[in-house]
């Protein structure tokens, strides 16, 4: 089923039997890390047209592709 088809949190909560805990910040240890040039440039260009289309594959391959590939650069290093 794709994520589309699921409209709301409660519905994939009830369809998969999940908890939520948002009292933990899991992420208060990580070191915030400034964003490459690149990336910045990208972004600005390609999140407008990723928001204007209005679809998963779009916000996939316009912004999130991008992301990845960057934070695999910088781990390689």
């Amino acid at each position: 089923m794709s994520y589309s088809k699921f409209t709301t949190l409660t519905i994939v909560k009830k369809k998969f039997n999940l908890t939520l805990d948002e009292t933990r910040n899991l992420f208060t240890t990580v070191p915030e890390v400034k964003i490459s040039e690149i990336l910045a440039t990208i972004l600005a260009e390609k999140v407008p047209l990723a928001l204007a289309i209005s679809t998963e594959k779009a916000r996939s391959e316009l912004i999130i592709s991008p992301i990845l590939v960057s934070v695999a650069r910088w781990v390689s290093k």
